[in-house]
């Protein structure tokens, strides 16, 4: 079997296995996707090859955008492999596995695996729309983005406030009324994340009426950059706290 990652071909005969199965989530709604996963025996310089294709891979993909976000697969390798009546040609791909090696006498015991990074994509964004649909408390529109509340938001400030007099009686000081306020917690990608930016500088701009919810301070973001599956997958969690105005 010619095997072929990118720039890495492989004509040998050192399988220790066969290469073609799924990268299975749920799969009874139908929740995977085709991996190739190569095991093999390699001479040192076919594993520092390898490597080498591994690098440039992970080098540009790491700089990727979300892939979620631009509805992409970005950067991939292209696959060539047939075994056991089974080929895929130039299909495009993902590493989700480094390579891994082992020494075997003068040969790298070596496994790799791929996904096809369009089925993959397809998983990532079943499985996103799921995670959004499993929110408790609701979703939160600032400006054009929609964050998927993680927290309750409700709350009050300015209410009137309880106290003792000299004698030991109670008295309460302060209007009987109470601010609404939403903490809003909720998460987004990088473009949501930019969008909330652009509509807080602009809503400080203008006079609210009555009833609008007003922010009480600027919006911040704590973000994870990560590959899951090959797939770079940014998450932003977003904090504001606005105020109703009366």
């Amino acid at each position: 079997m010619t095997l072929t990652i990118g720039n890495w071909v492989y004509s040998g005969a050192n399988y220790t296995a066969q290469p073609f199965g799924y990268d299975a989530r749920e799969v009874t709604k139908g929740l995977s996707a085709h991996t190739i996963q190569v095991q093999v025996l390699l001479t040192n310089s076919e594993w520092s090859s390898l490597l080498d294709e591994y690098d440039d891979w992970r080098d540009v993909r790491i700089t990727d955008a979300d892939s979620l976000a631009s509805n992409s697969v970005g950067t991939t390798v292209n696959v060539t492999a047939s075994a056991n009546s089974v080929s895929w040609s130039a299909v495009p791909c993902w590493f989700i596995d480094a390579p891994e090696g082992q020494q075997a006498g003068a040969y790298v015991q070596a496994s790799v695996r791929l996904v096809n990074a369009a089925e993959a994509l397809q998983v990532l964004q079943a499985e996103e729309k799921k995670s959004s649909d499993t929110y408790y408390f609701g979703t939160w529109t600032l400006g054009t983005t929609t964050l998927d509340l993680v927290q309750a938001p409700e709350t009050y400030q300015d209410t009137p406030t309880l106290s003792l007099s000299a004698s030991g009686q109670s008295y309460i000081a302060g209007p009987l009324t109470a601010t609404r306020v939403r903490n809003i917690v909720g998460v987004t990608d990088a473009a949501g994340w930019s969008a909330i930016q652009t509509w807080f500088e602009n809503q400080i701009q203008a006079l609210p009426q009555a009833g609008d919810w007003f922010p009480l301070g600027a919006p911040s973001a704590e973000a994870k950059a990560q590959i899951i599956n090959g797939a770079r997958s940014d998450q932003y969690t977003v904090s504001i706290s606005l105020g109703q105005v009366k």
